[in-house]
């Protein structure tokens, strides 16, 4: 077997591994955010991602969404998704201040970004 798994579950060099990155775009929401964070400059604003996030949700401009599913969204990418993408290193999030405080994607994932933009625009 081969060691395709993050940091302490195997990974020496502490990258994201493909069965990682597998599950963390397994998620829509995960995989929106993402597609936004990917070369963004940090701080990125909960409220900010939000409304990119929606925007490619419902492939419409934020202001367009309403007010009920930008905060669905924002409560999932705060109690959930946010976290999830900090435990694997992939960003730094500070919950109280509501902020993606530092971002890191790198291959794999960036390879696997560029194909879902191209696929889910």
């Amino acid at each position: 077997m081969t060691g395709d798994s993050v940091g302490g579950d195997g990974d020496r060099d502490g990258s994201v591994g493909i069965d990682e990155v597998l599950s963390l775009l397994s998620d829509r929401y995960r995989r929106h955010a993402l597609a936004c964070l990917d070369g963004l400059p940090a701080p990125v604003t909960l409220e900010g991602l939000t409304d990119q996030v929606a925007g490619r949700e419902f492939q419409q401009p934020p202001d367009k969404v309403s007010m009920i599913k930008r905060t669905q969204i924002a409560t999932a990418l705060h109690h959930t998704h946010l976290p999830k993408l900090e435990e694997v290193g992939i960003i730094v999030y500070d919950s109280d201040e509501g902020k993606v405080t530092e971002i890191s994607i790198e291959p794999p994932l960036t390879g696997f970004l560029d194909k879902i933009r191209r696929h889910e625009g």
